[in-house]
């Protein structure tokens, strides 16, 4: 479309324009600002390409840390649907994530950086 049009006024220069240095003027004009068009066209489409696969990478992410949470919380077998589970943020890696309750436990194992990281349950007996 845009070389139709190109040559459109082109050809409309060649059949408006009589003198020859004025003709040859006027189309290095057209033609500069079209390559200078052109290339800014080209810079975006750079730009937006970089932008595209940023946000495919973090989406890849997300698809991956979403899949760790339904791998944790939809699939494992082993915990039954009345079991008590505290969510749980490292504070190493900022991971999240759900352990059961078990106030006996002092320390639990971040499953991302694999850490150690302290268990204070606290006193919930002194709130009742």
């Amino acid at each position: 479309m845009l070389n139709k049009k190109f040559n459109e006024v082109i050809k409309n220069l060649e059949g408006n324009i009589e003198n020859k240095r004025d003709l040859i003027y006027a189309k290095a004009q057209v033609t500069d600002l079209t390559m200078e068009y052109i290339n800014e066209l080209e810079k975006l489409e750079s730009v937006y390409k970089e932008k595209v696969s940023m946000f495919e990478n973090r989406l890849e992410g997300l698809e991956v840390a979403m899949q760790k949470l339904d791998n944790e919380i939809f699939q494992d077998g082993d915990i039954e649907e009345d079991t008590d589970l505290e969510p749980i943020k490292c504070p190493y890696c900022n991971t999240h994530f759900f352990i059961e309750f078990d106030n006996t436990k002092k320390e639990i194992k971040c499953p991302d950086c694999k850490n150690i990281i302290e268990l204070d349950w606290g006193n919930f007996e002194d709130d009742m």
